[in-house]
């Protein structure tokens, strides 16, 4: 891991030019969209469904929104995009391009350990103000981003090591990730790594693999779709990993962009003008 460098667009945009089989791969939160206080408020612009409609209609892309986001929310404010793939709760849900329906990947029976998380949780949030509790179909997320800084990270620190101890004693296989101001609990065999390989995969021998892959995400939960691409067999100098944000995170990213306005900056280029891009960013 390291602090990757500033995207070098028109290195970018060369490959872009001179490929026929592109996979785009984008997080939601913090990545096409800023991070806001009020998560549902972190909806699409006119200009952001334009961009991704755009873009996703070219026949040589395919586009996939890979989101922590659970599918109502997925479908109310992009499911307007058919021609783009959405992946809601990490992986757990799949709607894929061109469909209608909502498929679950796995079963994921076993959820008898929510009540003891939301137990914890719950306890958490009434001593901390400002948090909240996000409760997914498979996975619970507990919020601190609008307490008070110092008291939310001692909190979810806390919260962290008793969740942690709590895991130890339960039969479940599960994990709880840090991730931009939350805590989430989940299956460990649920990440959004799971999801990409799978849409690696599905290229199989029916269609050549994709010669331009752009994979942009913001946390970590992000960087399991940066592993899933450096594992593959796709060709790494036709791969842009892309952590996006300001500050100094480590990731196994390639590239980096500052925010969310840069991100859709890029993509509305790439929608603009797919066969002749301009070599400014």
């Amino acid at each position: 891991m390291g602090k990757p460098s500033m995207l070098d667009f028109p290195q970018l945009a060369d490959n872009y030019q001179n490929s026929d089989a592109r996979l785009f791969l984008l997080d939601w939160d913090g990545t096409l969209t800023a991070i806001v206080g009020d998560p549902e408020a972190a909806v699409p612009t006119p200009t952001d469904i334009e961009v991704l409609d755009r873009l996703s209609s070219n026949p040589k892309n395919d586009l996939w929104i890979i989101s922590g986001r659970n599918s109502a929310f997925l479908q109310k404010h992009l499911g307007c995009l058919g021609s783009v793939g959405l992946s809601a709760e990490h992986g757990a849900f799949v709607r894929l391009a061109h469909h209608t329906d909502w498929e679950t990947m796995s079963p994921w029976a076993d959820i008898t350990w929510q009540e003891t998380i939301m137990a914890i949780f719950e306890d958490y949030t009434a001593k901390t103000q400002g948090s909240w509790i996000e409760r997914k179909s498979i996975a619970i997320t507990w919020h601190y981003r609008n307490a008070l800084p110092d008291i939310g990270l001692r909190s979810s620190k806390e919260c962290k090591d008793q969740i942690e101890q709590c895991i130890l004693q339960m039969p479940s296989n599960l994990e709880v990730i840090n991730g931009k101001m939350c805590l989430e609990v989940r299956p460990k065999d649920l990440n959004k790594g799971v999801i990409v390989r799978s849409i690696i995969m599905s290229y199989g021998g029916r269609v050549a693999p994709p010669d331009f892959v752009l994979c942009m995400g913001d946390d970590v939960t992000d960087e399991d779709m940066f592993k899933a691409i450096w594992s593959s067999s796709l060709s790494p100098e036709r791969c842009f990993t892309v952590s996006v944000g300001q500050g100094s995170r480590l990731t196994i990213a390639s590239w980096s962009l500052p925010e969310p306005a840069d991100v859709m900056d890029l993509l509305g280029k790439l929608a603009a003008a797919p066969m002749k891009v301009h070599s400014e960013l």
